[in-house]
């Protein structure tokens, strides 16, 4: 059965944790359009921090972060178009991938009052710098398991200096940075589906490094739409970005993503993510200020 919402990815995790995709499908209708509403203008258009995702030339998914003043950062043009100008982030792949694919997701995320919305289009990257993205799908999230952190960006783009280092494998640093996060970004893609950014968040300790190459992460509890898992179904290359909102520094992989069946009792997921890394990227990003508010209460 075809259905107009979701893809076969997502329709088989829907079937496997007892969700009516039909009755869900026609719930959903009118949130998934592609048009912005005047609430979504203005808030799109106050950010100074949000998250895209984008593929590279092996069809790899990466996670971004986008960082800009208020009112610069987001222009929206006009309810399906939005002019994007990032702060250029050395080792970052963004701009480079929309060289090659047009293809990309944005995830718009004030942290402070813990709101988000996602959106799915395309990127054209223009001579100036700027992205012009043209949105195809729009939707809001719930807001759990969002760290509660508000962000004041730098007044300029002062960057420090240190040059971007990639590998195969976890160092010592990222395995620390990793251990410690509350906070983590995914990009996943499939053709039905578009390329998709998403936000990961729980208690510092969630993200487990089973080894140099191989990171778990659990899969909390959602809206049901299984979005990323049902994307790595159909293409299991995922993409993954955790921020240390106080030094800046950046950790970007890209790998495999498979998903693994634990506790069927467990309160807020019976699944792991494992994310097999292909790919390691470092760089320290001039990220601003992030000031800690409150945390998510999730009980582990």
């Amino acid at each position: 059965m075809t259905y107009r919402n979701f893809h076969a990815g997502e329709v088989q995790l829907q079937a496997e944790s007892g969700i009516d995709t039909a009755e869900f499908d026609a719930a959903v209708d009118q949130p998934f359009r592609p048009e912005l509403n005047g609430s979504e203008e203005r808030f799109i258009n106050k950010r100074t921090f949000s998250v895209a995702a984008s593929i590279d030339e092996l069809f790899r998914p990466w996670a971004s972060p986008l960082i800009g003043a208020s009112s610069h950062l987001f222009v929206v043009e006009n309810p399906t178009t939005v002019r994007v100008t990032p702060r250029r982030i050395d080792g970052d792949p963004l701009f480079d991938n929309l060289t090659i694919h047009e293809s990309m997701g944005v995830l718009y995320i004030n942290p402070a009052i813990r709101r988000r919305a996602k959106s799915l289009g395309k990127g054209t990257l223009e001579a100036n710098g700027s992205i012009t993205y043209r949105m195809h799908r729009m939707f809001g999230l719930c807001p759990k398991y969002i760290f509660k952190r508000e962000h004041q960006v730098a007044d300029t783009d002062v960057r420090d200096g240190q040059l971007p280092t990639s590998s195969s494998r976890l160092n010592k640093t990222d395995r620390i940075q990793l251990g410690d996060a509350d906070t983590a970004f995914l990009a996943s893609h499939s053709d039905n589906h578009g390329t998709d950014p998403t936000h990961r968040g729980g208690p510092p300790g969630f993200i487990k490094v089973v080894n140099d190459t191989t990171i778990d992460m659990p899969d909390y509890i959602g809206n049901g739409m299984f979005q990323t898992l049902g994307n790595l179904v159909l293409d299991d290359r995922i993409g993954f970005t955790t921020l240390d909102f106080e030094t800046g520094r950046l950790l970007q992989l890209t790998g495999r993503g498979s998903v693994l069946a634990t506790d069927p009792s467990g309160v807020h997921t019976n699944r792991i993510l494992r994310i097999d890394i292909d790919e390691v990227r470092r760089s320290v990003a001039n990220i601003g200020t992030w000031t800690d508010l409150e945390a998510y209460p999730v009980e582990v």
